[in-house]
């Protein structure tokens, strides 16, 4: 007759336990990037504000913010059609007093 040999069932679950826990680490960790705060430890996305906006403008949701921001972000980005044009669509829509300073000097250095 054959010997069976019986290995202890708490050592194949703690093996295969072990096995699965390395192998789900290792998949999640390229599969996903999390960010913490370095203050408070909470997890943070980044969210590009730009494209968003961008988005929003194009869909014809814009508003004074959202036009204000676009065209300051492009000129600070030394892109001057896209600035002009969403500082063209601020002006438009908008009056003088609603708009801040420094979209208003910046517009007049475009005009030029």
């Amino acid at each position: 007759m054959e010997k069976i040999t019986v290995i202890p069932l708490k050592k194949n679950l703690s093996l295969f336990f072990s096995l699965v826990f390395i192998m789900l680490a290792i998949a999640n960790a390229n599969s996903q990037t999390v960010k913490y705060d370095s203050v408070t430890k909470k997890k943070y996305i980044l969210v590009d504000v730009q494209k968003t906006y961008e988005r929003i403008a194009n869909q014809g949701y814009g508003s004074l913010e959202v036009y204000e921001f676009l065209g300051n972000y492009y000129y600070e980005n030394n892109n001057p059609k896209k600035s002009k044009l969403y500082f063209d669509k601020l002006f438009g829509n908008y009056s003088l007093s609603q708009i801040s300073p420094k979209s208003k000097e910046r517009y007049q250095v475009m005009s030029k």
